[in-house]
């Protein structure tokens, strides 16, 4: 059994929404960049709550070197989501990462990266 992390819930939490996602993010929490995702049956079937973490660990995966080093990222689902495209699902996610990117603290030194996750949409 893991044991908690004593810091944990000193450190303050954002949440940011969209229609049929919600995504929490710590700044800073570790030297490492941490994806979790809490999708519950509320969500859809598990065919479409599969479907959604795919392309959630692949937002995350192409668009990690944007987000802030020691971020902490939960995302969750709401009802519905299987009545979006996988586009829309994809856009959603980056939307949040993005909003979540502008939100931390050590946006302003990292404001010369290049632009170049929008064919990634």
């Amino acid at each position: 059994m893991r044991q908690p992390e004593s810091g944990r819930a000193a450190r303050p939490r954002r949440a940011l929404n969209t229609n049929y996602f919600t995504l929490y993010a710590r700044f800073p929490s570790t030297k490492k960049q941490e994806l979790r995702l809490a999708f519950g049956t509320r969500a859809g079937t598990a065919t479409v709550r599969n479907k959604a973490k795919r392309l959630a660990r692949e937002t995350f995966r192409l668009n990690r070197h944007q987000l802030p080093q020691g971020i902490e990222i939960v995302i969750t689902a709401k009802k519905g989501i299987g009545a979006l495209s996988r586009r829309d699902m994809r856009g959603q996610i980056f939307d949040l990462f993005e909003r979540a990117r502008r939100l931390s603290p050590s946006s302003s030194s990292e404001a010369g990266r290049p632009d170049d996750i929008s064919e990634h949409r």
